[in-house]
């Protein structure tokens, strides 16, 4: 049994990065929802005292919660100081990026060599790799939990796919085709979102670009572990880069711009998984987004591709973010996040087990309300996966956690699958569903 679990720590949870824009967000979200000094032990964190103590208050005022004014600092202002602090909790959620940067890479080794379990929302794929080369091994041998990606960017798609396996695999099934679509959506972008893609870009190498290309890039390590595929001979098709007619759904589509990401976080899922998760072999994913016309579709494959060429010529990048993009610390309006919301779908094709006769499609339906996805719908779904590691009566659901030789560095749906589907669904701001993808309602 790891310390985490042998020693009782000051705290389930520390909000790292807690007076960012979303790490704000967050707290607040743990604020309104467990009363401070109450069942669940939280603490904010962070470099900087002076901004926790004015995130504290401000969320204490709006809240009109008094005892948020007790809810206690955790303050590292040095990365020497971080081991310390990450063994004060159970769990850490960071919020701090961008995240390929000296500081993040700090926090999360420091929470594997505490025995801590880690949960952040990055967005970057070289970041996940290094983490996954460099702690994957001690993170297996605590029984630690080391959990990426867990906001908007890519729990919904991960989830969607996870979900499709388990309904096909309860009808003798097993998924070998997972096709993601962004439906109907509103929301904003944040400046910390552009920092951090900015900082991918002018920190990548070209021999990095190209690596990032493989939608393997950070799972190839678990692929090539499992002993029922050839790992090396893996491949799935390019990301869609085109206008596109979807004929399960009958709707048309254009390139993904989350694609880049979510699909090697489901990579990493498949690879994960050891043959009892639903998945066939020769399991494949892609990903586009709704449209309403074919039209719509044109028009949204043109303007992605002005957007993203401009985004990656530095000049262009550097104009647009002191001209129009947002800059960091910046976000969408209150208005905004709370208007907002998302629909995501994942249609799930599979094959009968027993009789090897193609199944009816089942489309899995993540749906964000009442909450723009991207921030504070992000901030909550990040929260509800960090509490499957930070509550107690939660974590021991998760067969592998505390368990040493069973962490590692795992995806949201590897890592607690039906525990936070349950979750999220308890949760005011979400909904999963599974059924049909003929009974299934599309918003586009």
């Amino acid at each position: 049994m790891s310390a985490a679990a042998a020693v009782a720590r000051e705290f389930d949870l520390v909000i790292w990065g807690a007076s960012g824009f979303t790490g704000a967000l967050a707290s607040e979200y743990v604020s309104r929802a467990y009363a401070p000094g109450g069942a669940v032990r939280f603490a904010f964190g962070g470099r900087d005292r002076t901004k926790l103590e004015r995130t504290r208050e401000r969320i204490a005022v709006k809240l009109n919660d008094a005892r948020v004014r007790d809810v206690p600092l955790v303050v590292a202002d040095c990365v020497e100081k971080l081991p310390e602090a990450c063994a004060r909790a159970s769990c850490v959620l960071t919020f701090a990026g961008p995240y390929d940067a000296p500081h993040a890479y700090a926090l999360v080794k420091a929470c594997v060599e505490a025995k801590t379990h880690y949960v952040d929302i990055t967005g970057e794929p070289q970041f996940v790799r290094e983490v996954v080369d460099t702690v994957q091994d001690d993170a297996r041998s605590g029984g630690v939990g080391v959990i990426s990606c867990a906001g908007y960017d890519s729990v919904p798609w991960d989830l969607g796919v996870y979900a499709c396996a388990k309904a096909l695999k309860e009808d003798d099934g097993a998924l070998y085709r997972a096709a993601a679509h962004a439906g109907k959506s509103k929301g904003g972008v944040s400046g910390g979102t552009i920092a951090s893609a900015a900082n991918a870009l002018s920190s990548a190498t070209t021999k990095k670009f190209r690596g990032m290309g493989d939608p393997f890039f950070f799972a190839r390590d678990a692929l090539k572990a499992r002993k029922d595929i050839d790992g090396d001979k893996v491949r799935w098709a390019k990301p869609q880069s085109g206008t596109k007619f979807d004929e399960d759904t009958k709707l048309w589509t254009m390139p993904s711009i989350m694609a880049g990401i979510n699909s090697k976080v489901i990579a990493r899922s498949f690879a994960l998984d050891d043959g009892s998760r639903g998945y066939m072999p020769n399991f494949t994913y892609d990903e586009s987004d709704f449209c309403a016309s074919k039209t719509a579709a044109r028009l949204g494959t043109l303007a992605l591709g002005v957007f993203g060429a401009c985004f990656i010529t530095p000049p262009l990048r550097w104009l647009m973010r002191k001209t129009i993009l947002p800059a960091q610390g910046e976000g969408p309006s209150e208005h905004t996040r709370e208007t907002g919301f998302s629909n995501i779908y994942v249609v799930g094709t599979g094959v009968n087990t027993k009789t090897n006769e193609p199944m009816e499609p089942v489309c899995a339906h993540f749906e964000f309300k009442n909450a723009d996805p991207g921030y504070k719908g992000t901030a909550a779904l990040a929260t509800e996966v960090a509490l499957c590691l930070a509550i107690p009566s939660e974590r021991s659901r998760l067969s592998w956690a505390d368990q040493p030789g069973r962490g590692g560095c795992f995806t949201a749906s590897h890592a607690m699958g039906d525990v936070l589907i349950e979750r999220l669904n308890k949760a005011q701001n979400f909904s999963i569903t599974v059924a049909a993808l003929k009974n299934t309602v599309i918003h586009v």
